[in-house]
């Protein structure tokens, strides 16, 4: 299907308007932000207390058990 062009109108281009931002989009928005602060802050917690990686890996040896 083509597009219409400016001589279906005679001459006159309908204005385009902007689709305008609703709640949705906000709440996209917002969702997105906290997601990367939660990671930026993960990764400074990581960087805190994990200096070595893996992260998670215990470098403290747990006592054996005498029998």
């Amino acid at each position: 299907m083509s597009q219409p062009s400016s001589a279906n109108y005679g001459g006159y281009v309908p204005p385009v308007h902007k689709p305008e931002s609703n709640v949705y989009t906000m709440m996209l928005v917002v969702s997105f932000l906290l997601i990367v602060t939660a990671c930026v802050l993960c990764h400074l917690e990581l960087q805190k207390f994990g200096k070595e990686f893996p992260q998670w890996r215990a470098t403290v040896s747990v006592p054996s058990v005498g029998q």
